[in-house]
């Protein structure tokens, strides 16, 4: 979308063109989801692992949190790497790293670990499910817009 036009990065968000571009952007973010929700479903007894082992106080206890260092603005990070290439405007702040870390990963790894339980406690089909648990993904990407602007931080919030 930067390269051709339609996206100007910015430190605190991603500024598009026009409504247009953002529904593009937003269609392909749920796709995004999608694709991830379908890998963590199908690797969800790894990641009943993974959130058991920072409880344990064991020696793999922070592996969980090893997601982080694919936050930062780092080669690690894929998306970062994406993004730079094509500008480096984008600044990948404490706040952010945060952010993404408890509001974006976690929900879905939690997803995940309760997934079965969750479907025989709600009596939703699999589908049924993965559509609510993506619906709300949508909803929650949604109020990061602000007119054409894909906020990545809240600048009136006081440190």
């Amino acid at each position: 979308m930067k390269k051709n036009g339609y996206l100007d990065i910015r430190p605190d968000r991603l500024h598009f063109v026009n409504d247009e571009a953002v529904n593009q952007f937003m269609e392909d973010l749920f796709k995004f989801y999608d694709q991830v929700l379908d890998y963590v479903i199908a690797n969800k007894d790894i990641i009943r692992i993974l959130m058991l082992e920072p409880l344990k106080n064991g020696k793999h206890q922070n592996s969980l949190f090893r997601f982080a260092d694919y936050l930062r603005g780092s080669e690690k990070n894929p998306i970062y790497k994406t993004i730079s290439d094509v500008d480096r405007d984008l600044v990948f702040s404490d706040d952010m790293i945060l952010f993404e870390f408890f509001f974006s990963i976690i929900p879905i790894v939690n997803f995940a670990a309760y997934y079965d339980e969750y479907k025989t406690a709600s009596s939703l089909s699999d589908r049924e499910l993965r559509n609510s648990f993506l619906r709300a993904s949508q909803v929650i990407s949604a109020s990061m817009i602000s007119g054409s602007d894909f906020l990545l931080r809240n600048n009136s919030v006081e440190s």
